[in-house]
C-alpha cells in the first residue's frame, strides 16, 4: 500500500506502560506533525458537551457509575451512556484528522480512521515485565504491587477497547506491530519512520535530525 505524505494519518494503539505515547511524540517530532493523545479527550468533550474531567476520568475504561458513587462523587447520577463517550472520541479523532496529517494515540483512533485514505495503523506492545517495572518506577510501587495493578488494569483496558474494536491488539489488524522491549523510544520511532518512508516511497525526515542526542 502506497500513501501520500501530504495526507497521512497515523494511529497508534498501545498497551499500558508500553511507551506508545512517547514513541508517538518522538515520531511526530521527526515528521514535524501534530500528535494528539489526551487532546482527543478535550476535543471530544467540546463536541459532546460531556465534561472534560469525566472524559479524562473514563479514559481507557468503561463508564461505570458505581465506581464514582463509591468515591462519593454524585456526578455519575447525570453521566451520559458509555456509547456517548466513545462516539464523541471517534468524532474528535475524525475532526482532528480533517485538519491534515497527524498522529492520533489510542482513544478509538484506529477504529475512527479505518478505511480512510492515507491511514497507517500501528500497535505498540511490550513485555509484561518491562511494563510492570515502568509502572513501579512511575508510581513508587514494589514489583509485586506493580504486577498486580498492571494485570488488573490490563484486563479493564483490553476489555474496554476490544468491546468496541474487536481487532484491538491483534497484529493482523494493523499495518505494523512493534515490541517496545526491543529498543528505546528513539530507536523504535526511527523504525516506524523507516516503515512509513517505505510506504510513501520517499524520505520523510532529515536523517541528521533523527540521530539520538
Amino acid at each position: 500500500m502506497k500513501i501520500n505524505q501530504d495526507n497521512m494519518i497515523i494511529t497508534i494503539d498501545t498497551e499500558l506502560c508500553a511507551n506508545g505515547d512517547k514513541i508517538a511524540k518522538e515520531l511526530a517530532d521527526m515528521l514535524h506533525l501534530p500528535c494528539y493523545g489526551e487532546e482527543i479527550l478535550d476535543k471530544a468533550s467540546e463536541l459532546s458537551g460531556i465534561p472534560a474531567r469525566l472524559m479524562h476520568r473514563y479514559d481507557g475504561r468503561a463508564v461505570h457509575a458505581a465506581y464514582d458513587l463509591l468515591a462519593n462523587d454524585h456526578d455519575p447520577l447525570h453521566i451520559r451512556p458509555a456509547a456517548d463517550f466513545i462516539t464523541a472520541q471517534v468524532a474528535a479523532c475524525r475532526e482532528l484528522a480533517a485538519k491534515g496529517s497527524c498522529i492520533l494515540v489510542d482513544r478509538h483512533a484506529s477504529m475512527a480512521m479505518a478505511g480512510t485514505e492515507g491511514h497507517v495503523s500501528v500497535y505498540v506492545h511490550s513485555d509484561f515485565s518491562d511494563r510492570a517495572a515502568r509502572l513501579a518506577e512511575q508510581n513508587g510501587l514494589t514489583a509485586a504491587e506493580a504486577e498486580k495493578q498492571l494485570k488488573r488494569a490490563d484486563r479493564a483496558y483490553r476489555s474496554y477497547y476490544r468491546g468496541n474494536h474487536k481487532g484491538w491488539g491483534e497484529a493482523d489488524s494493523y499495518d505494523i506491530s512493534i515490541n517496545a522491549s526491543d529498543g528505546d523510544v528513539h530507536t523504535l520511532a526511527c523504525t516506524l519512520l523507516s516503515f512509513l518512508e517505505t510506504m510513501v516511497g520517499a524520505e520523510l525526515a532529515d536523517r541528521k535530525e533523527t540521530k539520538a542526542v
